[in-house]
C-alpha cells in the first residue's frame, strides 16, 4: 500500500482540474465536507484531484469535530457563467490548499507551474 506522501506526489502530477466528460468546458472540483446543521457543507478545498481530497478527509477524520468528513466533488463550468477572475481564483485556491496539505503531511510542497501564473 502506498504511503500518504507517495499518494500526494502522485496527485501533484495533475496541474489543473480534471475535465468532466458530460460538459463542454466543465471540470471536477474536489473538496472535503462534513455534516453541518443537518446537511453537508464543504469546508476544505478546493483540490485538483480526488487523491488530495481523500488525504485531507483522512486527516480531518482524526479530529473529533470532523469525524464525519468525506470527499465531495462538484462540477464547475466556465461556460455557464463566464468569469475569468473566478476561474483563476479557483486554481489559486487549489494551489494554496495543495501547499497547506503538503505542509500538514510533511511532504515537499509542489513547485509552482509557470503556465498557471
Amino acid at each position: 500500500m502506498k504511503g500518504v506522501k507517495d499518494r500526494f506526489a502522485e496527485a501533484c502530477i495533475a496541474t489543473d482540474f480534471e475535465a468532466h466528460p458530460g460538459t463542454i468546458g466543465g471540470y471536477k472540483v474536489w473538496g472535503v465536507s462534513d455534516i453541518v446543521k443537518g446537511g453537508r457543507e464543504i469546508f476544505d478545498g478546493p483540490y485538483f484531484t480526488e487523491i488530495e481530497a481523500r488525504i485531507a478527509a483522512d486527516l480531518w477524520k482524526a479530529t473529533p469535530e470532523r469525524k464525519c468528513a468525506r470527499v465531495d466533488v462538484s462540477i464547475h463550468c466556465a461556460a455557464w457563467k463566464p468569469n475569468p477572475a473566478r476561474e483563476l481564483d479557483f486554481r489559486r485556491d487549489a494551489v494554496a490548499a495543495r501547499t497547506i496539505l503538503a505542509e500538514l503531511i510533511g511532504a515537499e510542497p509542489p513547485k509552482p507551474n509557470a503556465s498557471r501564473a
